[in-house]
């Protein structure tokens, strides 16, 4: 496993600059956090980026800690909730002990982890974003907790930069989709102009229409004229 020297936050930058994206670029961290906090007993990292109006993005260093998240986000509670919801660090020295989360600790049973640290990725609130970083060992009392945190501290910069970067990316594709389906109606709209004469206000007003009767959305409606273009009759498209 990769391991940051002693620059650190240029470590991370690097490997943003490598990553194509921000699930990438996280999935790295991940593992380079894992490397670093791993000693004679092997820690299970993953990292949470929860963002306003989006899905959040979940990377893991391995199998045994994607696993791990899953139970919790299925239970519907946990330290790493809690870490991204507060932004406070979250320590459970001993799951088998510890009684702030019994549905998690019951689905835990027999999963082989027994200590888990959760501590905030600090971001500030103009990125409209939350993360945090899990680690997971197999022993109680997991002993790397200022380590945790001072990765997490390192991290911030370059996630801040990831979600900044894929915000732009989504707002690209957004734009992009928009205009997609822009273009479909208004070529619709000609089709229809063309076959009956009528205006584009009147045939905008027909897709619409189609629309709402069908409970389509528009664009849909004006992709499904478009397959089926050489219709001698535009009205026998919502018959």
């Amino acid at each position: 496993m990769e391991e940051l020297s002693a620059t650190g936050s240029e470590d991370l930058l690097d490997l943003l600059l490598e990553s194509d994206d921000l699930a990438t670029f996280l999935q790295r961290l991940c593992e380079v956090a894992a490397g670093d906090l791993s000693g004679p007993d092997e820690v299970h990292c993953s990292v949470t980026v929860a963002r306003e109006r989006r899905k959040d993005t979940i990377a893991s260093s391995d199998e045994m800690a994607a696993a791990m998240d899953e139970i919790q986000y299925s239970s519907g509670e946990g330290p790493c909730t809690d870490a991204v919801r507060t932004g406070h660090s979250v320590d459970v020295p001993d799951l088998l002990k510890d009684e702030r989360y019994p549905r998690y600790r019951q689905a835990m049973e027999g999963k082989g982890i027994r200590s888990i640290f959760a501590t905030p990725i600090p971001l500030p609130s103009t990125s409209r974003a939350s993360a945090a970083l899990n680690c997971y060992s197999s022993d109680p009392g997991f002993e790397g907790q200022s380590r945790a945190e001072d990765l997490a501290a390192l991290a911030a910069k370059s996630v801040l930069l990831a979600v900044r970067f894929e915000n732009e990316s989504d707002k690209s594709s957004d734009l992009a989709a928009a205009l997609e389906s822009r273009t479909a109606i208004d070529l619709a709209a000609g089709v229809i102009m063309a076959q009956s004469g009528c205006s584009q206000e009147k045939a905008i007003d027909v897709l619409k229409t189609a629309s709402m009767n069908r409970n389509v959305k528009l664009r849909d409606i004006a992709t499904s004229i478009l397959a089926r273009f050489d219709d001698a009759d535009p009205k026998t498209y919502f018959s």
